[in-house]
């Protein structure tokens, strides 16, 4: 199987990292008025802009390893599948200049086996279909949608984002339970 998974608030946990540089630089409250947005990537006006230009290396830099994570992608990879990181980090977007280098020496420095790395994943329906994944596992419900709107499972991974949005997609709230329904799906 072809597996896609998305890197922040599924395989690290970016919100919970960024939620502390926000409260240590929100000098006038708009990050925090903000903050959905922001933990969405939108960088919608010049001071959240500037933030996460002058921040969010550190912030991905710091942000921990969901439990179970590493384990279970790396029994996934060695149960034969390919596994494909589709991110939207990367050098196209201004605010994430320097996010290429700091996520592979993080996936290498946390043991992460992959296939391939996918950076500056706008379109992720697109390229799920282009990339012939299987499944995608992302915190967005938005793309989740699209990507089982193209015929391509997808499963949400709950973060801070989404957990009070509706969604017919299928959610998980952790890597454990993201398992069950991988290896439900291999089954079949």
């Amino acid at each position: 199987m072809r597996i896609g998974i998305d890197i922040d608030d599924v395989i690290t946990d970016t919100s919970a990292s960024m939620k502390e540089y926000i409260t240590r630089y929100d000098t006038n409250g708009e990050l925090t008025k903000n903050i959905e947005d922001i933990m969405r990537g939108d960088a919608s006006t010049p001071f959240i802009e500037k933030f996460f230009m002058d921040h969010f290396l550190d912030i991905a830099g710091n942000a921990k390893m969901k439990e179970n994570a590493c384990t279970i992608i790396n029994r996934l990879f060695n149960r034969g599948n390919e596994i494909y990181l589709i991110t939207a980090r990367g050098e196209k977007r201004k605010i994430f200049k320097g996010t290429e280098s700091l996520t592979l020496n993080y996936l290498k420095q946390n043991n992460i086996c992959y296939t391939n790395i996918i950076f500056n994943a706008i379109d992720k329906a697109k390229l799920c279909k282009d990339y012939q994944i299987d499944l995608m596992i992302d915190d967005s419900i938005k793309h989740c949608e699209a990507i089982r709107n193209e015929g391509i499972k997808s499963i949400l991974f709950t973060s801070v984002v989404n957990k009070s949005l509706p969604t017919t997609v299928t959610r998980v709230d952790n890597w454990l339970e993201l398992e069950e329904k991988i290896d439900k799906l291999i089954i079949k």
